[in-house]
């Protein structure tokens, strides 16, 4: 693993524009990174608040570096190790490894993709065995890994990732009953997905009926989610893993989706609201809500997103 001064983290962060207060061995030499239950040996890692480090000897402090939120320390806490305050320790720690360790994937397009679309933008990586049709517009700096399937018409906008065995573009569940039979409703639809959004492994989205599903830009798809059929989800939500939004369902912008939550079809949860940890949302869920149960009933209200 590289070893770097710790001005040359101190550099990138100002250079990135990231406020910040380091507070330790101007000279310190960071060999590597560790999660907070190992810290030792001159590495970096970072706490959500200095209770979580209480416990480390002091002799480990004085050998890492500890990111932390903002806040005058104990009397003497600053001199027994090497701190860097600053709002958001998670981002500034993630964006220093990202920076400086995390391996950067080829950019590439596999011989065994199957792509039919002729609107390939620059700089588009396009992993083994997939396959994108020919309605397909995929903007610049797009990848996709392995094994994704793209079978409808589609725009994926730039900067965007979709993992591993995502499909985008089958038909939702559309039946009309005749007697005792179920003809299939057949789909006209597309999905149009933002720039900059992510969508985790073995997740499916649904082309709509007539209509598109909507991705909005900046949105983060867990794996093992179902997008059904003319779903909205506005800019900037998460969608956490198992999820499932029924059809025509609308997630405005910022909702959080956690684990396991279905939305039923046709329902909105509405800007900056929180759905719990598998809940089944019956009900339209109003802008700056927490919900939670089955059925899901609000339970108060989002501190800090109003």
């Amino acid at each position: 693993m590289m070893e770097y001064g710790i001005k040359t983290f101190l550099t990138y962060l100002q250079e990135e524009g990231m406020q910040f207060d380091y507070q330790g061995n101007p000279v310190f030499s960071v060999k590597g990174f560790c999660p907070i239950s190992d810290v030792s040996g001159g590495r970096i890692t970072w706490a959500k608040n200095r209770e979580i480090i209480s416990g480390i000897p002091e002799k480990a402090l004085k050998e890492s570096v500890i990111v932390l939120p903002y806040g005058e320390p104990d009397p003497g806490f600053a001199e027994n190790g090497n701190f860097l305050f600053c709002d958001n320790p998670k981002r500034i720690f993630f964006a220093l490894l990202a920076r400086f360790y995390a391996k950067q994937p080829k950019r590439n397009i596999a011989k065994t993709a199957i792509i039919l679309s002729r609107q390939i933008g620059e700089d588009v990586s396009i992993g083994e065995f997939c396959y994108i049709g020919e309605d397909v517009r995929i903007e610049d700096h797009v990848t996709l890994d392995h094994h994704v399937v793209i079978d409808c018409p589609a725009l994926i906008k730039k900067n965007s990732r979709i993992h591993s065995g995502v499909v985008i573009g089958t038909d939702g569940f559309g039946y009309a009953e005749d007697g005792e039979h179920y003809e299939k409703v057949p789909h006209f639809g597309g999905v149009q997905i933002g720039e900059n959004v992510e969508i985790g492994a073995n997740t499916c989205i649904d082309r709509g009926t007539m209509g598109d599903t909507n991705i909005g830009n900046g949105v983060k798809i867990d794996n093992l989610c179902h997008i059904a059929h003319n779903v909205r989800i506005d800019e900037n939500c998460l969608v956490i893993a198992q999820s499932c939004l029924g059809g025509s369902s609308i997630l405005e912008r910022h909702a959080y989706i956690a684990p396991g939550v279905v939305v039923k079809n046709q329902i909105t949860v509405g800007e900056d609201s929180l759905v719990g940890m598998g809940a089944v949302v019956t009900k339209n869920v109003e802008r700056g809500k927490i919900a939670a149960g089955v059925p899901a009933r609000v339970m108060k209200e989002r501190l800090g997103k109003q």
